[in-house]
């Protein structure tokens, strides 16, 4: 049984590195492409026949998954007929306990954390190592597969205890979720002086009709998108529309899939903002941001992260990936994934034992001028 199980496994594994190819163009030719998957039949064959432990085929099936579908992106996946629904609704839905994935170091590290989520009471900081959840190692497993387990968690009300490396790899402590209600926040408001600062927080649904409700029409204005990593495309462009009155709000591009522009929908009466950004602005942040700077909005601060796929789900047979079929765009019209968006003006952060924060100081600083001219 476990032999036809690998078998299986190695057919659907040619399947995945064939899409993963034409995605990457990592290999040059078809010999290639079939040498390679020949190579890996093989080292399957040799691990399973001479491995000093009886293998595991379940472990294996995981770990092959991970290493090549993370080659393509951190999120793309193999997902089974019976898990493929679960699967669209977990990922169109905030993260369960309010912690956003991502990997580092070959395991589940901390990207991003909800503010008033359970993840954020307790004490989780981004980019923080989860070496394990309930006890159970994170090395080698795919994102999505954590991610369903929280999601059935959450709903469950269940505790979950992780162990966590902090950002230095130095320490390591135990942390609980603990099951609780909580709503993400769109965004927030906060006046400073005469300039509204409008800071993201994520982009679920409704999120475009929230944000419209904090904007002072006509009044200068800056738009924080430091650190806003989830969202959902639609909701990344129906923010941009609020501001942009004509023309290509943003645009993607694909091989197989093609391509797609999205125009501004109607005329807006409202300023363009100050948009600040940084390395911790990812995905649907630069969906935004580049949505923005192609309609003549300045950006200010650090170059963004460059991870922005516009990703669906490929039916072939019996098997279901979730992979990037596109990239969105920047102004240029060039892929953001592997080079993001540059500000137009780099500013360096403050280091994290020092306090101010000069890249909202130098944008509340540049709009001075509109400011007294209002006047």
């Amino acid at each position: 049984m476990k032999r036809f199980r690998i078998a299986l496994l190695v057919t659907s594994v040619g399947v995945m590195v064939f899409f993963a190819g034409l995605l990457t163009a990592g290999l040059t030719s078809k010999e290639s492409l079939f040498q390679a998957l020949g190579n890996l039949a093989e080292v399957v064959h040799l691990v399973e026949s001479e491995y000093v432990d009886e293998l595991d085929s379940d472990v294996l099936a995981l770990s092959l998954d991970a290493g090549i579908l993370e080659s393509v992106d951190p999120w793309a996946a193999v997902v089974t007929d019976d898990q493929i629904e679960r699967y669209g609704e977990v990922f169109s839905s905030p993260p369960a306990y309010g912690l956003g994935l991502s990997l580092r170091l070959g395991s589940a590290a901390v990207r991003v954390v909800f503010p008033g989520s359970p993840a954020a009471a307790s004490g989780l900081v981004t980019w923080e190592v989860i070496e394990k959840i309930d006890g159970v190692y994170t090395r080698g497993r795919p994102l999505w597969q954590i991610a369903l387990e929280l999601s059935q968690r959450e709903e469950r009300g269940e505790t979950v205890n992780l162990t966590v490396m902090d950002r230095q790899v130095a320490e390591r402590r135990d942390v609980v979720l603990g099951p609780a209600e909580w709503v993400p926040t769109h965004a927030r408001a906060e006046e400073i002086g005469d300039v509204r600062v409008l800071t993201i927080e994520s982009l679920t649904s409704g999120s475009a009709s929230a944000v419209k409700k904090l904007v002072d029409e006509g009044a200068p204005m800056i738009l924080d998108l430091r650190g806003l990593v989830w969202g959902l495309e639609d909701q990344a462009v129906a923010v941009a529309d609020l501001f942009v009155g004509e023309g290509t709000l943003a645009a993607w591009k694909g091989r197989e899939a093609g391509s797609a522009t999205i125009a501004a929908t109607a005329d807006s009466s409202m300023s363009l903002p100050l948009v600040l950004i940084n390395g911790e602005t990812e995905g649907a942040g630069e969906i935004l941001a580049a949505a923005l700077q192609r309609s003549g909005a300045v950006l200010l601060g650090q170059s963004t992260m460059g991870h922005a796929p516009h990703m669906k789900v490929v039916r072939r047979g019996d098997l279901n990936l979730w992979i990037p079929v596109g990239r969105w765009l920047g102004p240029d019209d060039e892929p953001l994934h592997g080079t993001g968006l540059t500000p137009a003006e780099d500013v360096e952060p403050a280091e994290e034992d020092e306090e101010g924060d000069p890249i909202l100081e130098r944008a509340l600083e540049k709009l001075r001028p509109a400011l007294a001219e209002a006047a």
